[in-house]
Order: structure tokens, then sequence, then C-alpha cells
């Protein structure tokens, strides 16, 4: 993945010739594209979203040797290139005699801090409360097993963050990121089968431009509309563009 940044003040232009995009204003001097290459292109405004709260609560008779478990899915992908897009991962605890509902609550809770979720878990007297940390809002939770009817999993779902804040950018080390900023997103899939090409090398990859909320990008996307691209698809997915 390609990270690029438009700072504020700065002023972002998109101008078409000779085939190629290029995109002036960004930071480090303007990039181009062949624009045959660009094969889909979105722009996100920025707009804070809410974080998904989730609680898994632990009660009733606790049997020795019954399983409670539940699988939880975070997508963050743009957390770390090492980790999958989707993370997921089941977390488990089998019932022990002395076991209590605020002791499996600890575990189930302590096993959920240790995986590289962008979640963070507390335990309250059995009553487990799973809450996303921003910008990965939003995640998936769901029983896989509970032997002795000791599970009951809520959720006040979240939503996701459109754009991202610059301090959300300093901390996955995009440079030139200002925290205490806002940015829209621009991202395009781009592919172009030459070497050396100074965006992707011989394939394809997915590129992002973040953009200062403040600055103007009225001439990129008007850019990015006359492009010649013929794919239908392609087409539809560019007027998405406000």
């Amino acid at each position: 993945m390609k990270n690029y940044i438009v700072q504020a003040g700065a002023t972002l232009t998109g101008a078409l010739a000779d085939g190629k995009l290029k995109v002036s204003g960004v930071y480090g001097g303007p990039i181009e594209f062949d624009y045959n290459g660009i094969k889909k292109a979105s722009l996100a405004a920025y707009s804070a979203g809410t974080a998904q709260v989730s609680t898994a609560t632990i009660s009733g008779t606790l049997t020795a040797g019954n399983v409670v478990s539940f699988q939880l899915s975070q997508d963050l992908g743009e957390k770390n290139d090492a980790l999958p897009d989707v993370l997921s991962q089941v977390i488990s605890h089998t019932i022990s005699s002395t076991d209590t509902v605020t002791t499996v609550a600890t575990s189930i809770k302590n096993a959920v801090n240790q995986l590289p979720f962008e979640i963070v878990a507390t335990n309250l007297a059995g009553v487990i409360t799973l809450t996303a940390t921003s910008p990965f809002n939003v995640f998936s939770i769901s029983e896989v097993k509970d032997d002795g009817a000791n599970l009951a999993i809520s959720t006040v779902a979240g939503s996701a963050n459109l754009g991202i804040t610059g301090a959300n950018l300093v901390g996955l080390g995009v440079t030139g990121a200002v925290s205490g900023s806002n940015y829209d997103v621009l991202e395009m899939v781009y592919e172009d089968i030459r070497t050396g090409d100074s965006i992707v090398y011989a394939g394809t990859d997915l590129v992002k431009i973040y953009i200062e909320s403040t600055v103007a990008t009225t001439s990129v996307e008007a850019a990015l509309k006359a492009t010649s691209i013929t794919d239908v698809n392609v087409r539809e997915y560019l007027a998405k563009l406000s």
C-alpha cells in the first residue's frame, strides 16, 4: 500500500495530460499516474464514527468441564501489514471446580487484551465489556459454545470513521501526518505492468492520499471523473465521488 499526505494550506490539483493524471499539492512533491491504470477510486470525507461496545455476561450455575467461548473478528487492514486484513480469534474458557463468574470473566478479559485487536476488555462482577478503539470502531462477536447457558452477549453497534484523524495516521507511521488534523481519504486501486514505475512496481497496489480536511478536493475529483476509462463498473465507482 502506498500512502501520501496533503497538508493543511496546500493547493491540491489534478491535471490530465498525455495519458497521465498528475496530482500536485502532495507532501514531498507531485505524483503521476497512468490514468488507464486507475481501476477504482473513492473519496471519504472526514466524519467521526462511534465505537462499538459489546458485553459478554457470565452468570448462572457453573459446572466444571463446561466451556464458554465466543469468536471476535475485526478489520485491521490499516494497522499492520503483518496482520491479516480481518483478524479472527475464538476466545474460550473451560470452567474449573473453583471458578466463579468473576474468575471466568477475568480469564476471558485477559485473553482478549493479550491479542492484537483494537478492543479494550474490562470485567466487573462477571460482565465483560469490550470497547473498540478508534479508528477501528467496529468488530463482530458471536457465541461459539455455551455448555451450561452461562454466556449472554449484547451489542451497542458502532459506526466506522470516514476519513481518519492525524493522530491515527501518526500512530500508523504515515510520513507528514499532523496530529490534531483530520483527513479525507482518496483511495485508488492502481495497476501498472511496467517495471520501475514511481507508484507501483509491476503490479497492482492500493494507493491512499490522505487530504487535510480543509483542503479542497474539487480539482482532483474532476480530473478523475474525466479519465477515459471505459470499464462500466469503474465508471460507476468513480461516479460515487462527491
